[in-house]
């Protein structure tokens, strides 16, 4: 009888993904980018290395971008593998450029036989790795993410580790493989003659058929600003299994190194481990530098190996999560005699393993012998003789101590079902280094728990004792139906496959085949926890650092073989006694990597120390760090995040730069904390592009830890103050207090008039967060992205803007500003005014402010649960909203993706003014495409409806759509400014509820008495009457005779009564009931009389509003009566808010140039600075990675006229170089780099300019003195 455990449905081959097929890699794919999300900035390389290309910038930099940490870091994965009759074993590297006895690569073509980025992963017409923040460095779709019916490529989205979406601050993706390494793909490349193919589907796919996707993660907050993490998965794309397989990291040391000045720093590092915490470290002995670029106090590196490779096939709890899962509970501990011989009776029920691993019970006959084949093991059996044994302890003639080499071989040698178990791994944990004596550096007794197939025990699924990331089970039951059911894209609200269907779905599909996409949180692919690793298995050190074979594959996987753990000579009892160049290997191993199946580990650079004290000191912090990594990997990398990045523009003009922003941050949700906790804005500025110079904020050591803002806005919700941390918090942030603001409120522009014109500024605004005080949770700040390429060229995120302030070009006239629209309101007694933030945008365009109001928003304002007409008191029609349309059309081109959604360039486009005309100019029928205003979108309807081709749209839209946001509305506790659109904005002064207008309410003919007007409001028994301030314009209109006759109410006024006056709403052009309180019974007005309105509700009830009393002058005799006729009337005025009804347009100008006045204005051109003594304050310093030589010169011609051209000679009449006026008007600056037309430095002297321009020639000279 045969019991099975495992089907092969579960962990048989993975289909491979479609995109595959036709992927290329190469050299010429390969591209480099910065990280420098937070306090660690390191270049690196899509071919798989960290640190690399050196000229690049910073390597591995903490703190500084000149303090570089690292030589390159890289990956290497290694296998065994079976061809035929030869085993031999593959290690593949990158192409890092590191010393070594025998590079990777063909000793004929210098090829490299290594890893190579696939192409596709990034904007093919940059040189950049695609980088969160840059959006320019995307590709314009991900070749991985065709896949996905709903949304082919993920065009215009980030491939994120959780889906369309960025986790952490900032991010890189990138994918390599290893089709370049053709060693033992070509029978003359290697010893054995062999012509191995990994993929037999595939005949030209080289190398071991692997896959390698990449991450860096990088977060800003407090706690984890000195970390970046990097993230591998490796995948088997080919058909070949490999049972043995390890991953490993190569590090070269070199802490002191700027770009590639060679200043020997790497000649006195030291490095060592902790293998209990899983880190490896590297300091610099004596802990100081001779590099003169290197500034401040030397600190350390470490390399945390955070997520280990998982072997969900050995039967065995390799990360021991399952000792109080309740599914586990039956599943036995290794103990000492489970690695005791034991002898094959007949009647023994033994376990066998099929190739897909799935087990089957056997019961060994009683016969002489018998053949028994299991995965990777066939041999005879003799029932009754045959003892077998795995994993125990040998002891050889000296007495020294080691583990049966069967416990790495891969197969189960012991008939029990479980491959590899290890006495001194799963029993007792044990590791030790390769000298003789071996030292012990871990000894302690824990006990996992193992699978016995047999019984059944610990079989489960649920039981994480063999946990699989591919098996579509929530294994470790932490997905929130609540929170999770977003669909198999990460993102919710796209509406894909398993998007609220109540149910975890994973990436992988119910074939077992990988479908490309990651799947909702927390299972599968995006679960960490799901993985049965197996943790950091050797640490390989050498020096000198040439001391190694990258291209000697049996040497690497030798350097790679687990069990063993080097300590450097130069460390004594845990402590450096001297520094050397060396370097170091640690691996991973060993697990089976099966045809279509993914692996994972991941890295984390972290950095501590130089705060002082001793090397103790400098470990201690460095393993603090460590701990939020490993807080931040156990929370499966869902870090609380802080809220979306808002939109900085920077407008620079004569000594002032004009800074406005949008308010996308505001609404963010946590993902994590799953609140909306958005607390504020910092405006950040600096001369430097790192902020170096505002990084004064320090924590209780006096160590700087944060940035000083130069304006804060608070949200205006009592959070104030500093954040209150507990003593624990309190002490790993050593003291440091983050200030929440002062409760001072929102806004969203700002005008920095303490500037230099010429100088160059960099502004940045971070929102921030609340954090949580319940749960310990430190506030967080967005990034500061800046990147400064070693040419100069400048790229950062949507938050940060780079400006330089310069004067107007001769004869600017401004657009107009601070203008109250004039225009024919229907309704409303408020005012609009639009001011002018940024010239650049006005686009003269035609524009309707359109308003929504109580009565017809479509919201219930009040919370009773009544909407619009069916709600009395929403009558009173109170703005709630107002939009802008532009009444220009918009024509844009977009290619179609058939049934796929493509975005427009605009959002809220009004459907009734959408034309789309193919490429013949034919136009579109409406019902083939789909079209989403809200989203600005497009796709086609179905299939061949919107066939893939180029496309025409032309519309009109808002560019504010129902915004509540006004000065002075009721609705928000934030209403200081409006929206900003097309470099406008506007001012309301609105009337939020009516009152009467003293000034325009009056009587008419007469003056007999006075009165007051209010909305009702009395107390008749338990009854309370209350009117609403219904906002309009009212007459009473008197006559010689009865013209109306009073409604009667029975609690407040119980007759009726013919009067020779009637009411009337003027606003809405009619007649209304009334309600009038005779007192004294004479029918007509008099003192102490009263009136109460009485209008129609809009479904057709009444409501009571304002109410009208009377008392005579205090000039007349009490009783006197006036007698009211025809041609008297009252009039009563209220303040109207806008309404629906009401419409305003107005048109934008643009800024002009004077031809007089810039005539006129030549005069003022004149060079700065005039003289130029060796430099200029405002020159830019040094490009990251540029090491040697001063920098850029460089002197400006101000004021200069739009258009003109100057030429530049020296002293001799002898020309020197032609400068030309971009024909910017809002820029009268060029700039001259003090170099000729042939791109030589100048030499020191006087030099003559003419500029030439169409209003005027000015000509003068300007003295260059070195």
């Amino acid at each position: 009888m045969k019991w099975f455990f495992r089907t092969a449905a579960v962990v048989g081959t993975v289909a491979l993904v479609a995109f595959r097929a036709d992927a290329q890699s190469g050299r010429e794919y390969r591209r480099s980018a910065i990280m420098n999300g937070n306090q660690v900035r390191t270049v690196f390389g899509n071919w798989g290395v960290i640190g690399q290309p050196g000229e690049q910038g910073s390597r591995g930099s903490w703190k500084n971008p000149n303090n570089g940490y690292l030589g390159d870091v890289s990956p290497m994965v290694g296998a065994e593998v079976r061809w035929d009759t030869t085993v031999f074993h593959s290690v593949v590297t990158t192409p890092v450029s590191r010393p070594t006895q025998i590079r990777d690569e063909d000793p004929q073509t210098g090829k490299s036989w290594t890893f190579e980025p696939v192409g596709g992963y990034f904007n093919a017409n940059q040189q950049k790795v695609a980088i969160s923040t840059d959006r320019n460095s995307w590709p314009l779709s991900w070749p991985d993410k065709l896949s996905d019916a709903v949304d082919p490529g993920w065009r215009g989205s980030w491939n994120g580790y959780f889906g369309k979406r960025v986790s952490a601050d900032q991010e890189t993706y990138y994918v390599m493989d290893d089709n370049n390494d053709e060693r033992f793909n070509i029978p003359n490349r290697n010893l054995f003659g062999i012509a191995f193919r990994a993929d037999s589907t595939r005949p030209a796919r080289y190398g071991l058929a692997l896959d390698v996707r990449i991450r860096g993660l990088q977060w800003a907050q407090f706690l984890a600003k000195d970390n970046i993490f990097w993230l591998y998965e490796i995948t088997n794309t080919g058909t070949t299994d490999y049972d043995r397989v390890v991953f490993g990291m190569i590090v070269g040391t070199y802490v002191g190194v700027t770009s590639t000045e060679d200043f020997r720093e790497y000649s006195d590092d030291w490095s060592f481990y902790s293998a209990k915490e899983n880190i490896t470290y590297t300091g610099d002995y004596g802990r100081s530098i001779s590099n003169p670029l290197f500034s401040g106090p030397v600190g350390m590196v470490g390399y945390a190996f955070l997520e280990s490779p998982g072997n969900p096939f050995d039967g065995i709890d390799n990360d021991g999560d399952a000792e109080f899962v309740t599914e586990a509970a039956g599943a036995s501990f290794f103990t000492q005699t489970s690695f005791d011989s034991t002898t094959i009776t007949s009647g023994m029920q033994i376990v066998l393993i099929a190739n897909d691993f799935s087990r089957s019970v056997y019961a060994v006959p009683a016969a002489d012998s018998v053949l028994v084949t299991t995965r990777g093991l066939t041999r005879m059996i003799y029932p009754n003789t045959t003892r077998v044994v795995e994993g125990n302890i040998l002891t050889d003639v000296q007495g020294n101590k080691s583990v049966n080499p069967n416990a790495y071989d891969g197969v189960d040698n012991d008939y029990d079902g479980l491959v590899d178990e290890n006495y001194y791994v799963h029993y007792r944990q044990l590791k030790q280094t390769r000298t003789i004596p071996p030292v012990t550096l871990i000894d302690q007794t824990d006990p996992v728990k193992y699978i016995n197939y047999v019984t059944g025990q610990g079989t489960s699924p649920l039981s994480m004792i063999d946990e699989l990331r591919t098996d579509r089970v929530d294994n470790d039951k932490d997905w929130n139906v609540a929170f999770d059911d977003v669909g198999r894209d990460g993102i919710n609200g796209t509406g894909d496959f398993g998007e609220g269907d109540a149910q975890a779905t994973s990436g992988i599909d119910n074939l077992g085949n990988d479908t490309g996409l990651p799947g909702e949180p927390h299972i599968d692919k995006t679960d960490v926890s799901e993985s049965d690793q197996i943790g950091l298995t050797s640490f390989f050190y050498f020096v000198p650092s040439n001391n190694v074979r990258l291209g000697d594959d049996e040497s690497l996987w030798r350097n790679l073989a687990p069990g063993y753990f080097d300590v450097p000579t130069s460390i004594v009892i845990n402590k450096p006694q001297a520094g050397e160049d060396g370097d170091f290997i640690y691996g991973s191993g060993y697990f089976p990597l099966l045809a279509g199946k993914t692996e994972r580990f991941s890295l984390a650079l972290v950095y501590g120390g130089g705060r002082g004290g001793t090397i103790d000191n400098d470990v201690a912090d460095l393993l603090k760090n460590k701990k939020t990594v490993q807080k931040i990997y156990d929370a499966n990398y869902q870090f609380p995040q802080p809220p979306e990045l808002p939109t900085l523009v920077a407008v620079p003009s004569d000594k002032k730069v004009t800074l406005y922003w949008d308010r996308f941050a505001e609404k963010s949700v946590d993902p994590v904390l799953l609140t909306q906790d958005f607390e504020g804005y910092k405006l950040y500025k600096s001369t430097d592009p790192n902020f170096s110079d505002i990084f004064t904020i320090t924590d209780g050591s006096g160590t700087p830890q944060g940035y000083t803002p130069l304006k804060q806005y608070d949200l205006k919700n009592s959070v104030k103050g500093y954040f209150h941390a507990d003593d624990s918090l309190y002490e790993d942030i050593s003291g440091f207090a983050y200030f929440l603001g002062g409760d001072n409120g929102l806004q969203h522009t700002y005008v920095d008039e303490e500037v230099e014109n010429g100088k160059r500024y960099f502004y940045a605004l971070v929102a921030y967060d609340r954090g949580d005080e319940v749960l310990q949770v430190l506030p967080s700040e967005n990034t500061k992205f800046v990147a400064i390429s070693t040419s100069g060229e400048v790229s950062h995120d949507r938050n940060v803007a780079v400006v330089t302030p310069n004067a107007k070009g001769g004869g600017y006239v401004a657009a107009a500003d601070g203008v109250t629209l004039d225009h024919p309101v229907r309704y409303a007694t408020g005012s609009v005014t639009y001011q002018l933030l940024d010239p650049t945008r006005i686009t003269g365009h035609t524009y309707r402010i359109e308003f929504d109001d109580t009565q017809n928003d479509g919201i219930d304002n009040n919370a009773n649960g009544l909407i619009d007409a069916a709600d009395s008191s929403e009558s009173a029609r109170t703005t709630t909203f107002y939009s802008v349309r532009d009444l220009s059309d918009i024509t844009e081109t977009f290619v179609s993706l058939d049934t796929a959604i493509v975005a427009l360039g605009k959002t809220n486009q009004i459907p009734s003014t959408v034309v789309v005309k193919n490429s013949s100019g034919n136009t579109v029928p409406s019902a083939n495409y789909s079209l989403n205003t809200i989203r600005g979108t497009i796709r086609g309807t179905s299939g061949g409806s919107l066939p893939s081709g180029t496309y025409t749209i032309t519309y009109q839209y808002f560019p504010i759509y129902r915004s509540p946001n006004m000065q002075g509305t009721p609705y928000l506790n934030e209403s200081f400014d409006t929206d900003i659109f097309d470099g406008v904005q506007l001012s309301f002064s609105n009337s939020w509820s009516a009152v009467k207008i003293d000034t325009l309410s009056k009587w008419t003919n007469t003056d007999p008495y006075r009165y007051n007007m209010s909305p009702l409001l009395t107390q008749v028994g338990p009854k309370t009457f209350a009117g609403i301030r219904k906002p309009s314009n009212y007459r009473v209109e008197f006559a010689s005779t009865v013209v109306d006759t009073s409604v009667a109410d029975p609690d407040l006024w119980p007759d009726t009564t013919h009067v020779n006056f009637r009411v009337y709403n003027e606003t809405d052009s009619t007649y209304i009931d009334f309600l009038f309180a005779d007192l004294d019974g004479n029918k007509v007005v008099s003192s102490l009389d009263g009136i109460v309105f009485i209008e129609k509700e809009p479904l057709g009830g009444n409501q009571f509003t304002w109410s009208l009393s009377f008392v005579n002058k205090l000039t007349d005799p009490p009783g006197t009566v006036y007698p009211l006729t025809d041609g008297d009337m009252l009039i009563l005025r209220t303040t109207i808010p806008f309404r629906k009804e009401d419409v305003l347009e107005f048109t934008t100008e643009k800024a002009s140039i004077d031809q007089k006045q810039a005539t006129a204005e030549l005069l003022n051109v004149k060079v700065v600075p005039n003289p130029y003594v060796t430099a200029a304050e405002f020159e830019p310093s040094l490009n990251p990675g540029v090491t040697r030589g001063r920098g850029q010169r460089r002197i400006d011609f101000t004021h200069v006229p739009v258009g003109a051209v100057i030429n530049i000679f020296t002293s001799r009449g002898d020309h020197v170089v032609t400068l030309r006026h971009d024909g910017n008007m809002e820029n009268g600056t060029v700039s001259w780099n003090l170099k000729t037309k042939e791109n030589l430095d100048i030499a020191f002297g006087v030099y003559f300019y003419v500029v030439q321009s169409p209003v005027g020639n000015k000509t003068g000279k300007i003295a260059i003195i070195k």
